[in-house]
């Protein structure tokens, strides 16, 4: 009877470890500031796992300051912080990252021009 309750008390200790994503740790370049600016103003979103590799990579690119003030995170592992995995299920995502742009989504790490083009047209198919 002892063991089987120090087995019930180890596996709910497991299952509740919640795990955060590396911490961003570079400075933000006025370019990338700018295009964080733009991409919050298009209700931009970026889908990871705190555990990706490129999802890290992505947020490097951007730097610390243009996430924590412009852009959203949403972490999809079930075993992160703030998950949202079943609304990242339901965005049935083809891999992280992936990045939600004013409702389409585009898979992959992007670089800062790549980002700035899929801004630029979807302006001019605004326009």
């Amino acid at each position: 009877m002892l063991s089987s309750t120090l087995l019930a008390s180890t596996a709910s200790t497991e299952t509740t470890k919640i795990f955060s994503p590396p911490s961003v740790t570079t400075e933000s370049s006025k370019e990338a500031m700018v295009l964080a600016k733009q991409l919050n103003g298009l209700n931009a979103k970026m889908y990871g796992a705190y555990w990706c590799s490129h999802c890290y990579e992505q947020k490097e690119v951007f730097g610390k300051e243009a996430f924590s003030k412009y852009l959203e995170y949403v972490e999809c592992s079930k075993d992160g912080v703030n998950s949202q995995a079943p609304l990242c299920k339901a965005k049935e995502l083809p891999g992280y990252p992936t990045w939600e742009i004013n409702g389409k989504l585009y898979p992959g790490q992007q670089e800062l021009d790549e980002l700035e083009e899929v801004v630029k047209s979807i302006k001019m198919a605004g326009e």
